[in-house]
């Protein structure tokens, strides 16, 4: 389980965020609030990308805020898909994997599964020129799920996609997330995806 007590971060004198959550191994939390009540940044937290003035983070009994942000069992897909426009799809996914994870027996077969799941079948060697920014935006999924961290943060990365398609990616996201005991954290603006998923919400405000 991931428990956040009393985890604290300050912009400025006038911006602070306080944040009291735990999200279960095969739950997906929706967290929800208009902009700049401090989503994002509850993301980053966790990630490591920003560090907290106060407060505890907590993996299974592991303090995460003792780890650098590689060290923590995290994948982060954000807003933008961030894919390299010199590789294909295929090697985009790839290079999310450390040189041992590559090895694995049957990950091209696993990449494959999720190419399909995510309507992307037979996309693995185009570039992402060629293909549409929704089609990107599965493609860094897919690099995000291959990894199988336990944590999976997901910062409205399906904000480009027409909501048939968000719906089939929500149900192979819910099928990964249980299969891998995966905790995710979900950022959206659209009340619509935690009511399909069925999820717990938290709405988060100003302190």
């Amino acid at each position: 389980m991931l428990e956040i007590e009393g985890l604290c971060f300050n912009w400025s004198e006038d911006l602070h965020f306080k944040y009291e959550l735990s999200v279960a191994r095969g739950e997906i939390l929706a967290l929800q609030g208009r902009s700049g009540v401090g989503k994002t940044t509850l993301l980053e937290l966790i990630a490591g990308f920003q560090t907290p003035t106060a407060g505890t983070l907590v993996w299974d009994g592991l303090d995460l805020l003792a780890l650098t942000p590689w060290q923590r069992p995290v994948t982060t897909v954000f807003q933008a898909d961030n894919l390299f426009a010199h590789l294909t799809c295929l090697n985009n996914v790839l290079v999310g994997l450390g040189p041992k994870e590559k090895l694995r027996p049957n990950l091209l077969n696993q990449i494959h599964d999720y190419f399909v799941q995510l309507g992307l079948a037979g996309l693995q060697h185009r570039m992402p020129s060629q293909i549409s920014g929704g089609q990107q935006q599965r493609v860094a999924l897919v690099r995000a799920l291959i990894r199988a961290r336990p944590i999976l943060l997901l910062d409205e990365s399906f904000s480009a996609l027409d909501w048939e398609m968000r719906q089939e990616c929500f149900d192979s996201l819910q099928t990964v997330v249980k299969s891998h005991n995966m905790a995710a954290l979900l950022v959206s603006h659209d009340t619509r995806d935690a009511a399909y998923l069925g999820c717990r919400e938290l709405r988060l405000t100003m302190v």
